[in-house]
């Protein structure tokens, strides 16, 4: 297992019975906002039928971080969807070593990592957002240039306007076919986000015509 720490482990969670699974879910819950989260059924749905995975990382035998991925049914994207680290436990940078894992783990099986990055041009905090930004570009990130992906209003209040950034297993692509664009972003509303088709959320997505540029500045 992928660490510099010998007193961290990442591992699969891979049963909802687990008392590591109400652990990490609950970390989620903790972690993110309501109108970010998708509901604990639907995540269960889906680690059940094998389209995601709950990952714990544990500190001392204690789980210190939870992350979601979800594997996208064109076979060639992995989303990082959820990633949370105990607060107390955030100095021991368990997070950049969790990345730095799952990054060999998507290009292990020559498919691109797809992580969704609040925008730094929105809302509140926009320095804390940029940094996330680069702290992702440093470890081989690309961004979708000109692409404001907007989050679904999960819990039906307001929707956020997202980054959609990408490590491809090529590291010399440097632009993305519009339709296989497109069919990333459907993936996502519905897969992930249970979008309904008929969903106005995806009428922004018809006008994405054009190759789009990946850029790490």
């Amino acid at each position: 297992m992928y660490s510099t720490n010998p007193q961290i482990q990442f591992k699969l969670i891979q049963n909802p019975d687990h008392p590591d699974f109400k652990v990490a879910i609950a970390l989620y819950e903790q972690t993110f906002p309501a109108y970010e989260r998708v509901s604990v059924a639907c995540i269960q749905e889906a680690i059940l039928a094998k389209k995601a995975q709950l990952w714990g990382g544990y500190y001392q035998d204690q789980l210190a971080l939870m992350s979601i991925l979800y594997f996208l049914p064109s076979q060639d994207f992995i989303l990082l969807a959820y990633l949370a680290t105990v607060p107390h436990l955030r100095n021991i940078k368990i997070g950049s070593q969790f990345l730095n894992y799952i990054i060999d783990f998507v290009k292990n099986q020559s498919k691109t990592l797809v992580l969704e990055v609040e925008h730094p041009d929105f809302g509140e905090d926009r320095e804390l957002k940029q940094r996330r930004v680069g702290f992702y570009t440093r470890l081989g990130a690309k961004t979708l240039k000109n692409i404001i992906y907007i989050l679904p209003a999960l819990d039906g209040t307001k929707t956020t306007e997202m980054l959609l950034m990408v490590m491809p297993h090529d590291h010399n692509l440097e632009k993305l076919n519009p339709t296989i664009v497109k069919q990333l972003i459907r993936e996502l509303y519905q897969v992930v986000y249970h979008c309904h088709p008929n969903d106005p959320i995806f009428n922004w997505i018809e006008n994405i015509n054009d190759n789009i540029l990946l850029t790490d500045n």
